[in-house]
């Protein structure tokens, strides 16, 4: 049920694009990039590509962090270790990357 959900509200996201003005990013938002994971690892296990994965984040993602984080994303996801991860492995291993990359600079200015 959580992965229907998920799923269709990140359709929902995804289907939307972004305005020029007010665009939001998602590339510091853990919890969204956790959710675009737990996509991608459902793209894959739906049988669609790499290639086709990059190509659906280059339409609907268009500021240059946003699109180096998921593309980071769909990498770790299309990778031999990526094999057979489900959307919730995805989506957490991914919202835990994030956050412990938000420690790395608060830790380094100490």
């Amino acid at each position: 049920m959580k992965r229907v959900v998920v799923s269709a509200v990140l359709a929902v996201c995804l289907a939307q694009p972004a305005m020029e003005a007010a665009a939001q990013t998602v590339s510091d938002n853990c919890s969204a990039l956790g959710d675009i994971a737990g996509q991608v690892a459902s793209w894959r296990l739906h049988k669609k590509t790499k290639t086709q994965a990059l190509d659906q984040a280059a339409k609907y993602y268009k500021d240059d962090s946003d699109r180096q984080a998921i593309d980071a994303i769909i990498d770790k996801v299309y990778s031999p270790a990526g094999r057979g991860m489900t959307p919730d492995q995805a989506s957490m291993i991914a919202t835990a990357d994030c956050a412990n990359q938000q420690k790395k600079p608060a830790a380094a200015g100490q």
